[in-house]
Parts: C-alpha cells; structure tokens; sequence
C-alpha cells in the first residue's frame, strides 16, 4: 500500500512538473487565442474564416509543441535518463505523461472551442456552422491523439513529427469532404445548428476513434518493461 502511494505521489509530481513547463507557453496561447476569438467576434467573413484558419493553426501548435517538448525532447535532452534514476517505475511515468499532455492540450481546446461557440451564438454569424466548428475541432482533437500517441510508444521525433504531417494533410482534406456533404453545406446558413444523422454520426465516429486511440496507448504503455 505504501508503495502504490508513492508511486502515485510520484505520478502527481512528474504531472506537476510538466504543467510548469508549459505554463508560459499555455498562457501565451490563451492570449492569442482571446484575440482570435475577438477576431471571429467581428462577424463579417473575412475576419470570421479568417479567425477560424487562425484558430485552427493554435491547436496544432498546441498540440504538437506539448508532444515534442514534454515528450519526444525528454530523450533527446537527456531528461528520460534522469527520470530512470527515480523511484518511478516505467508505466508511473508513462501514466503521468498521458496525464499531463491530455490535460495541457484539453483544457486550452475545451475552452478554445466553448469560446468560439460562445462568439457563433451571440453574434450575427449563422448557428448552422456550429456542427461543422464541433466537428473539425474534434479531428484536430483527434490529430493530437495520434501524434501523442505516437511520441509516446516511439520516443521518436522522426515518427512524430511524420504523423503530424499526414493529420495536418488529412485535416485539410477532411474540410473540404464534410464542406461539400450535403448534410452539412445545405445547413451553413441556417438560423440554428442542424444536427442531423449525417453530422451526429461524424461527432460519435470522432468521439469513439479518440477514445480507442487513448486506450490502446495506455495499453501498450502498460506493457512496457523499460522507459525505451
């Protein structure tokens, strides 16, 4: 018992340490996005799409900062050499990395995407884009997972920053499919968000896919033996 609560101490430390790390960069963050969202306040299409290309390139940056630098950057710099030397064991500290990077990246996203739905519902812009911002939200949601994912298993720069490439390529791609799905495209102008079987079924698909990709990570980070 005494034991599972050291480690559990530990897994609260290391969790600890990587917040201060990237607490001036989430706070900067938050400023810029503060300004986007007033960008995308000012409801005329320009500064909307605008604000909109501009917040998505804040969560991929993000994003990929936390997973390079907390993660992939601790082998490189020699930090993963000093962890081993603590009285940690191998999945403690793989435990407090999924930890610490899903709350970096998911608090600044919740409160990104509630702020540009806070700005869609009390402007002038029209509700009906409200499924589609939830939705390409999500995919970059899902993007990090993947990278994350990624640099966890591998340690590998080379590996993450590949996968950041391909999502970032698929997210473009995804844009331009769900724009000119009927479902979502007839209902951009509506006067409210139109949740239909089409978009619903995108949200859950997206949902599901983030869910297995978190656990499958944590599985495989269960079965390591060693921090390499």
């Amino acid at each position: 018992m005494l034991n599972a609560l050291n480690n559990t101490l530990m897994i609260k430390l290391l969790i600890v340490k990587d917040w201060q790390l990237m607490k001036k960069s989430l706070a900067a963050y938050m400023v810029g996005g503060v300004v986007i969202i007033g960008m995308m306040g000012m409801a005329t299409p320009l500064m909307f799409n605008s604000g909109a290309i501009m917040m998505i390139t804040l969560m991929i940056v993000i994003g990929s900062r936390s997973a390079v630098e907390l993660v992939v950057n601790e082998k490189k710099d020699q930090t993963l050499a000093f962890m081993m030397s603590l009285p940690v064991t191998s999945q403690d500290y793989a435990l407090a990395k999924l930890g610490a990077n899903l709350a970096l990246y998911l608090v600044p996203w919740l409160l990104l995407v509630f702020g540009m739905l806070l700005v869609i519902v009390s402007t002038p812009v029209t509700n009906g884009v409200i499924p589609l911002v939830v939705l390409v939200s999500l995919f970059i949601l899902l993007s990090y997972c993947c990278y994350l994912a990624t640099a966890l298993l591998t340690y590998s720069e080379g590996y993450t920053i590949t996968v950041m490439i391909i999502t970032n390529l698929l997210l473009n791609g995804f844009i331009l499919w769900i724009i000119r799905m009927p479902a979502v495209h007839q209902t951009l102008e509506a006067p409210t968000a139109s949740w239909n079987s089409t978009t619903l079924g995108l949200l859950a698909v997206g949902t599901v896919l983030v869910v297995c990709v978190l656990l499958l990570t944590a599985y495989f980070q269960k079965r390591k033996t060693s921090f390499l």
